[in-house]
């Protein structure tokens, strides 16, 4: 069981399951604000390269974050669909369309893309483990909360907030220079 404060005092949690590439993960569904089909993304100069640009998001202008890029899930696979090249080329056609997870941490809104909604479920906080040290991922142990052991397989629960956190520390870093070129 894992030990996190967020959990105290809870005996269950709302998750959002998604998938980016082969890999499905998990997210608390108290931090979404809503779950839209992807639009058209302006792409920004000097941005860092898992930001895909910015999006207009209800009149206020946000951040999208490419998690494929992010988590460099191009790179690995953690697991492998037991599908036949057929079934893949037939599901992947059929998901072109990508979604933006909105979320809102700190009264901060950043979009992120994912390939896929899976589903919403309730989890016990019992079933959220603490990720072991042979756990092999290519996920950055920051943005890991914990495993969660499905019947199926195993999927990982992010903390899409710590991105979150670098994306406004680079804005801010951004802020700084285009002060310094004035």
């Amino acid at each position: 069981m894992i030990q996190d404060q967020e959990y105290k005092n809870i005996d269950q949690v709302s998750i959002l399951i998604f998938q980016i590439g082969w890999e499905q993960f998990v997210i608390n569904l108290v931090d979404v604000k809503e779950i839209i089909q992807a639009g058209q993304i302006r792409k920004l100069p000097k941005s860092l390269e898992y930001i895909d640009g910015i999006y207009n998001y209800r009149g206020e202008i946000i951040h999208i974050v490419n998690l494929k890029k992010k988590l460099q899930l191009n790179e690995y696979m953690l697991y492998r669909s037991k599908k036949s090249s057929k079934e893949e080329e037939e599901e992947n056609y059929s998901n072109t369309k990508k979604y933006i997870i909105i979320l809102k941490v700190d009264n901060n809104l950043v979009g992120f893309y994912v390939d896929r909604i899976i589903n919403i479920d309730h989890i016990g906080v019992n079933e959220i483990t603490e990720l072991s040290p042979i756990f092999q991922t290519s996920v950055a142990m920051n943005y890991i909360k914990g495993v969660i052991n499905f019947k199926e397989r195993p999927r990982i629960m992010l903390d899409l907030g710590r991105i979150l956190i670098e994306v406004e520390e680079f804005k801010v870093q951004q802020g700084l220079s285009s002060l310094k070129e004035i």
